[in-house]
């Protein structure tokens, strides 16, 4: 049970009073009640059950009980108390000190330990009476024992948390991109996201620079074949890297039409 999502009024506290009959000849100091409360909101709302007192770290066999073991409030300065839930074993230790009341829950198996600080003297406002009576707060301490003492430790199914997950559908072919600016490109190729369409059907020279991944076609020059003559559109001037053949077309040299240095002289050396 999700005791974040039930109210500390009402119907949540049906069952303490019960539960103060059996002790209320025992209640000797305000930190008894306090211990008291974790008792009943451990029992009632997370299905434990206490099976004694003391810090034996034993498995026992017993199912355990929703009422306080007699003897839990002996100790003027500290109590131990024992609880199973679904056979694994919890240790419930409280320690006195001047003014406050530090409280451990510890899970055996996993060995998560848990505390909280609470005050007597400023949380308790009586030792007789109802549960509003006794403590004006009792909604903020529940709500205090939850979140900082048991919800670090105990993951159990008593409370019936329920968490829904979504899973979108993967988009097909045809579904648009929401994140899409423009007519989605042909071909395959990738446009980084924010940038705007090609302008006026301009040739996508560039684009390919902004891609780290090298996707989306050439940069800055045009495409370089490889072969000369492959495909329609202008092509740089290809030069073979290959050794130079007299008997084939085009090898006899090196194209004469290349730009000479600045001031070349042919007859430099003669």
């Amino acid at each position: 049970m999700d005791t974040a999502a039930v109210p500390k009024t009402g119907d949540f506290f049906y069952g303490w009073d019960l539960l103060y009959k059996t002790i209320q000849a025992e209640v000797a100091k305000k930190s008894d009640l306090l211990v008291a409360l974790v008792h009943f909101l451990l029992t009632k709302h997370y299905n434990f059950r206490c099976v004694g007192i003391g810090d034996d770290k034993t498995l026992p066999e017993e199912e355990g009980s929703e009422l306080l073991p007699d003897s839990w409030n002996d100790d003027d300065t500290k109590y131990s108390l024992r609880y199973v839930h679904d056979k694994c074993l919890y240790l419930l230790l409280g320690h006195i000190t001047e003014d406050a009341l530090l409280i451990n829950l510890m899970d055996i198996n996993t060995k998560k330990v848990s505390n909280i600080c609470v005050e007597p003297e400023t949380l308790v406002a009586a030792v007789k009476g109802g549960i509003t009576t006794l403590m004006p707060s009792a909604s903020e301490v529940v709500e205090r024992y939850r979140r900082e003492l048991l919800d670090p430790v105990f993951t159990g199914n008593s409370r019936e948390v329920t968490t829904q997950t979504t899973t979108s559908p993967r988009p097909s072919v045809s579904d648009p991109d929401p994140l899409r600016i423009g007519e989605p490109r042909r071909g395959g190729s990738f446009i980084p996201g924010g940038f705007e369409p090609r302008p006026f059907g301009f040739p996508d020279i560039g684009r390919g620079d902004l891609d780290p991944l090298g996707r989306g076609g050439s940069g800055n020059l045009f495409a370089f074949p490889s072969r000369p003559n492959m495909g329609p559109g202008p092509l740089p001037r290809f030069d073979p890297f290959s050794p130079l053949n007299p008997n084939v077309p085009g090898q006899g040299g090196i194209n004469p039409d290349h730009m000479r240095p600045p001031n070349w002289n042919p007859d430099y050396y003669m």
